[in-house]
């Protein structure tokens, strides 16, 4: 999940028409490109129902991409790529099948949606400009967020109360059917874990394995926890640099740097002009100490880049905020445009918001070294935004006997081993493993990709030794801009 940004070889295919799939069905495909990936794909497109339950009304279009197995003799039972987000499209994550699924491609068709709402099939798209919001006060920028959301509910030509995750995986469904594809393995990341978890449970006979990279189960209605789950992420930052002896050297107060920058900001924030690391313009900006919490919150993700926050945050404390806004612009202009909005608020304001207990969400509030900005935008932008009814998928126990590979960041601030460990008591045919060096996504470190392969080739648990994970050391922290180990003697 993340957060708003300012709420804070391939067979080489030649005919247009006929699907060269391992599963071909009776959905048409032709050749096609999606992003990050440099070679040929199929691409295709199956019409739907927006309101399924009504059977009549508006229809939508559902894009998704076919990556054909390497080997002529492939397998009949694809991996379907479920992203994160919510509101990640699926035929973005052609890099990441390239980094992490090379593997498991040379046998095995790779099968991409944009889920209702998402990408490509009729997106929920709302855009909110850049310009000049970052100077804004937390209630204008507010009550500037809720005029565009509710201009944008205008704009837009859909009932946005029809963009749930079970009827988004209806969907997937006819699309797998009509491809051809008895069966399939599902790898989910982030929340992709929870479209996995659901598809498993609405259609149990369709799914042959599963691997759930950052785990997110129905008892976690997110964000709920991502303030103790970040926080906990944090500690161990400052647990690590305490055992690290020239981070030590370097930062030997560094949670008492942390809460002297919170003091500092305070709510009222402080109102800051820096060039901006990527234009040299001036640019001018309200941080508060929300602000400051959901950044370090967004940097935490990334195991190398949690390796400069001792720096960052005792700069801070002396005053000097260039290496947060650095960072911080660099990660926003990687991760621009990745997730629809519209589609991300319909989840979480049906399917999380709405399950939120009020005791546990004060309980939460209570307290927290980062703040809970993720949950309280949310919450102020789900009294814009329309909400469906629950789907009564989640009153149900959502259970699943495919083997399943559970993954878990043991640094991961969002979704952390103890949500594996949730997610594994409603799989009983189930291996949770932990890389203790990793953050969010195991994925793309170290063995993982061929602990992957390895459950998706051979349709079990057995033999899968997590072992190789242990090898992944954590970074070295940066104490200077002069790189990792460096001593601040040097700067």
């Amino acid at each position: 999940m993340k957060s708003f940004r300012y709420w804070m070889g391939v067979a080489i295919l030649s005919c247009a028409l006929t699907p060269t799939a391992s599963g071909a069905g009776e959905i048409e495909l032709k050749p096609c490109h999606i992003s990050g990936y440099s070679q040929e794909v199929l691409c295709g497109s199956h019409t739907v129902l927006e309101d399924r339950v009504a059977a009549t009304g508006r229809q939508i279009e559902i894009r998704f991409a076919v990556i054909p197995a390497v080997d002529e003799t492939a397998e009949a039972d694809p991996l379907v790529v479920l992203p994160g987000g919510p509101g990640q499209a699926g035929m973005e994550m052609g890099r990441f099948v390239d980094l992490v699924l090379s593997e498991v491609n040379e046998s095995r068709d790779i099968v991409l949606v944009d889920q209702r709402g998402m990408g490509s099939s009729n997106p929920l798209k709302c855009d909110l400009p850049e310009e000049g919001m970052q100077e804004l006060s937390q209630d204008e920028l507010d009550r500037l967020t809720g005029e565009l959301l509710t201009a944008c509910l205008k704009e837009l030509d859909a009932n946005v109360t029809l963009y749930t995750q079970d009827l988004a995986n209806q969907d997937m469904h006819e699309i797998l059917i009509g491809l051809g594809y008895e069966q399939v393995n599902l790898y989910g990341v982030s929340w992709g874990t929870r479209t996995a978890q659901l598809y498993a449970h609405q259609y149990p006979e369709q799914v042959r394995t599963m691997v759930l990279d950052g785990s997110l189960p129905l008892r976690n209605p997110a964000p709920l926890y991502a303030g103790a789950d970040g926080e906990r992420a944090l500690r161990q930052i400052f647990l690590d640099c305490a055992a690290d002896a020239v981070c030590q050297q370097a930062f030997p107060q560094l949670e008492d740097d942390y809460q002297r920058v919170v003091s500092q900001l305070g709510e009222e924030g402080l109102k800051i002009t820096l060039p901006d690391p990527l234009t040299g313009e001036p640019v001018s900006f309200l941080l508060t100490a929300s602000r400051f919490g959901d950044a370090l919150r967004g940097f935490l993700y990334s195991t190398d880049i949690s390796r400069v926050l001792p720096l960052m945050i005792h700069r801070a404390s002396q005053g000097d905020y260039r290496a947060l806004i650095g960072v911080s612009s660099f990660m926003a202009s990687s991760n621009a445009d990745s997730m629809t909005v519209g589609a991300m608020l319909t989840i979480f304001c049906s399917e999380e918001l709405a399950r939120m207990d009020s005791e546990d969400v004060a309980q939460q509030k209570a307290s927290g070294l980062l703040g809970h900005g993720l949950l309280e935008n949310i919450e102020k932008a789900c009294r814009v935004w329309p909400k469906a009814p629950v789907p009564a998928i989640y009153q149900q126990t959502v259970a699943s006997m495919a083997p399943t590979l559970i993954l878990s960041g043991e640094v991961d601030p969002i979704t952390p081993p103890r949500w594996g460990d949730a997610t594994a008591e409603s799989l009983p045919t189930s291996l949770h493993l932990i890389a203790p060096a990793t953050g969010h996504n195991v994925g793309p470190q170290g063995c993982a990709s061929d602990l992957i392969a390895q459950i998706i080739d051979q349709g079990h648990l057995e033999g899968l030794d997590g072992a190789c994970l242990e090898e992944l050391k954590r970074p070295s922290f940066f104490a200077s801009t002069n790189g990792p180990g460096e001593a601040v003697a040097n700067d």
